[in-house]
């Protein structure tokens, strides 16, 4: 089977993949000794993502419900209770 959500995880790999290049490249740097550790973190839990990723195991786009509609006058209804109001029952 196709897997829908193949265009989702190739964009989520191409940007972790430049993230993870960029600190790479950061942690090379002169000045960035002092910062090693929060790099090597952050490079850390990029890593994992991106492995997450790799095995698809990520969250899908939530599914939604379509709007519940009053059976009386055919209007969406929201929060709360819903009144159908004279004239407006549908026929």
């Amino acid at each position: 089977m196709v897997d829908r959500y193949r265009h989702i995880r190739k964009k989520r790999l191409r940007d972790l993949n430049h993230k993870i290049h960029k600190i790479q490249l950061r942690m090379h740097n002169r000045k960035a000794k002092r910062d090693i550790p929060r790099l090597q973190a952050e490079l850390n839990a990029l890593n994992k993502e991106y492995n997450e990723t790799m095995r698809s195991n990520f969250e899908r786009p939530p599914k939604l419900a379509p709007p519940k509609l009053c059976p009386g006058c055919n209007v969406r209804i929201g929060k709360g209770y819903h009144i159908c109001k004279p004239g407006q029952l549908k026929r």
